[in-house]
Formats: structure tokens, C-alpha cells, sequence
């Protein structure tokens, strides 16, 4: 199916403010939580971080308090609880060049399987970037080859079975990059089950991706997801 070229335009769009030159480049997020949780299952010496003395919870910025009285509460019964031990540390954030340690506010009680991680406000103003209404969720990923210009891009689409994805539509202003897969259904293969995994399709850019945003159509116009950036790892 071929791209809405207006759905691409407002999607690309989007990202038209992007400090691209900008010095050291702005942060985008990728997920709106943290990777906190995959961090303590392949690092267990992280989980000592929470055993350092805390800071007072009048230090606590205000626009996070909210969210850290929430996740303290009970979980069984709802009810509020203190506050557990503050620790103002580094933590692991998704982002669109990878996970990323920066300065953070974090708990962690014995009881819960994960930790309470928020990025230090100050710091999200001044050194992130995201368009207004455009959230962050995990999504595709790509990887971008040493020559800055071949990127493999990965998606969740129609099994192999049943499809074939040989090419794939790219747009790219100064600030953005979009890469629609271009899908062909295999011919005689039947009923189409209503499943997906994971394809690849391989890409050249017009010019080197260097520090733009590589994004996505997500669920469409109206929604969060609507030009959501996506990660873009470096090969090894």
C-alpha cells in the first residue's frame, strides 16, 4: 500500500523545530518510563545504588511529587505510605541513540520489583527535546551502518508467509527521517492469521542521517504515537 503523502507531511512536520545543529544535541526520549527494570535483571550491583543515604524529601522537585506519593502507596490497599528513600543518582533512560545514564530521581523499597525512576526536571527542560503532543513508547529500532547512510530498519509486520517486504519509502527533510515499508502479499498462501513479527528492510539515505530524528507514523493523526521518534543504534 502506498503512503498517505499527507500523513507523511504532518508527521515529518512535526519535527521541523528540531535543533538538529544544536550543541551538544538535545536529548529525544523514547519511552516515557525508563529501562530500569532491564538494567537491575543484567546488573544486580545497580540495586546497591538504593542503599545509599537518601536526600530529604523537601529536595524532591515539585512537579514529581505527585508520581512518587502514587507509587508508594500500598499495593494491596491503596493507602499512602512515607515516601522511601530518596536517592538523586543517574539512571537509565531510553532514548533515540540508545539507553543513556542521566540525572535522576529514584526509589526503590524492598517490596516493589521496580524502581521508581523520573528525570530531573531542570535537566528534561534544558537538554530534551520532544514536539508537543507527541509521547514516547518503545517502538521500532533501526541500525545505522558505519557509512552514516545505510540503515537496517526493524518492524513488527505481516509474517513472512504472507508477505514480502523487498523495498521501502523514505522521506527525509533537514530535521527528519520516515521510513514507510513497502508491503507485497505472497500470492496463493490462504487465510492471513492475525498475527505479526518481527521484518527488516534495508535502506539508503539520501544523506548521512547524522544527528536528525529517525520517526514513525505510530497510530496515525490524533494520537500520541503520531510521529514518535525511534531509536536508532549504531553497528557494532
Amino acid at each position: 500500500m502506498p503512503s498517505d503523502p499527507e500523513r507523511v507531511r504532518q508527521a515529518l512536520a512535526m519535527w521541523d523545530g528540531f535543533p538538529v545543529h544544536r550543541e551538544p544535541r538535545p536529548i529525544v526520549l523514547t519511552a516515557m518510563g525508563v529501562t530500569a527494570l532491564d538494567r537491575l535483571m543484567v546488573d544486580t550491583q545497580w540495586r546497591s545504588l538504593f542503599d545509599a543515604p537518601g536526600v530529604p524529601e523537601s529536595e524532591l522537585p515539585p512537579e514529581i511529587v505527585p508520581a512518587a506519593v502514587d507509587y508508594c502507596r500500598d499495593v494491596q490497599s491503596g493507602a499512602q505510605r512515607p515516601l522511601a528513600n530518596i536517592i538523586r543518582a543517574n539512571g537509565p533512560f531510553a532514548t533515540d541513540r540508545g539507553t543513556r545514564e542521566l540525572p535522576a530521581w529514584m526509589m526503590h523499597p524492598d517490596d516493589r520489583r521496580w524502581p521508581f525512576i523520573a528525570l530531573d526536571p531542570d535537566f528534561e527542560r534544558r537538554m530534551t527535546w520532544r514536539p508537543p503532543g507527541v509521547g514516547a513508547a518503545h517502538h521500532e529500532e533501526a541500525v545505522l551502518a558505519h557509512d552514516g547512510r545505510t540503515l537496517t530498519f526493524r518492524f513488527i509486520g505481516t509474517p513472512a508467509q504472507y508477505a514480502d517486504y523487498p523495498d521501502a519509502e523514505v522521506f527525509e527533510t533537514d530535521t527528519a527521517v520516515l521510513v514507510e515499508p513497502v508491503e507485497v502479499a505472497r500470492d496463493g498462501d490462504g487465510y492471513r492469521l492475525a498475527y505479526a513479527e518481527e521484518r527488516e528492510v534495508v535502506v539508503r539515505l539520501a544523506a548521512p542521517l547524522g544527528n536528525r530524528v529517525l520517526i514513525g507514523i505510530g497510530h496515525g493523526p490524533g494520537t500520541t504515537t503520531f510521529g514518535l521518534p525511534i531509536t536508532v543504534l549504531t553497528a557494532a
